[in-house]
């Protein structure tokens, strides 16, 4: 198989993935705060993005039998999206204004958030529609969905990261990391631990940037094993569409073969 099949076949396209402050600047550790805080949003980003990717190539292959399945799949997508900006909206970008002073900084992200809002509720309204009838399901529209707000989408969680670094003229006095990782803590706590959870561990790259980011987030090992043998083992049958194998390696997308 010839590296352009094979780049087909994965979910790294065809929406761009976003490199990391800290590849592209080719930062040594210890990172500075604010490069190593952006880098950690935009691997969250990348999850979105990658499970964006995965759904969108394998709408229009799949067989009759799989579309319950990837219709609940694709239904958890939506949930690590929805939650991931609602925590910005109500505590990262509000704590951001309030211990930098400056009211109203994180708007025109906030603003981003509100211009695909229309489009991603199609989208859950549409999934929800085929949900009791699978066999309608129809990845072509889904597709047509999706190519309605992804630019929108894509612009906004591309540019957050240049946002994220421009707070660096706050300084050290400004613990940004700090709340990023209370941040990253706290988001499986929005998730559900069978459906959105298992989502955003199965779209995780851990070779992503040359597996510069193996180990986060930092999970303890028997935390990771517990997890798999319960929370995926739980609904084991949706992540055979994810990005990532069990081990968070990428892989060729089933509904492709």
């Amino acid at each position: 198989m010839s590296l352009t099949i094979r780049q087909d076949r994965l979910a790294d396209g065809p929406f761009k993935l976003i490199e990391t402050p800290v590849h592209a600047q080719m930062a040594t550790k210890p990172y500075d705060q604010y490069v190593e805080g952006a880098s950690i949003m935009a691997l969250s980003h990348n999850v979105i993005i990658r499970g964006l990717n995965s759904i969108y190539r394998q709408a229009t292959h799949l067989k009759p039998k799989d579309h319950a399945d990837f219709i609940a799949y694709s239904k958890c997508w939506y949930e690590v999206l929805d939650a991931h900006h609602t925590s910005e909206d109500t505590s990262l970008f509000p704590q951001i204004e309030a211990k930098t002073g400056e009211r109203g900084l994180m708007e025109a992200n906030v603003e981003q958030h509100h211009a695909f809002l229309p489009g991603l509720q199609a989208y859950l309204e549409y999934l929800n529609s085929v949900t009791e009838t699978p066999e309608v399901f129809s990845g072509p529209r889904l597709n047509a969905i999706i190519d309605s707000f992804a630019p929108t989408l894509l612009v906004h969680l591309s540019d957050e990261i240049p946002t994220l670094l421009s707070l660096s003229r706050f300084g050290s006095q400004f613990r940004f990391l700090d709340g990023i990782n209370l941040e990253s803590k706290k988001s499986p706590l929005h998730l559900s631990i069978t459906g959105g959870v298992p989502f955003f561990f199965r779209n995780l790259d851990v070779g992503y940037e040359d597996g510069l980011w193996r180990g986060w987030p930092e999970i303890p090992g028997l935390v990771w094993w517990v997890m798999q043998r319960t929370f995926v083992a739980w609904n084991w049958r949706l992540w055979r569409f994810a990005s990532c194998d069990e081990k968070g390696r990428l892989r060729d997308l089933p509904a492709l073969d």
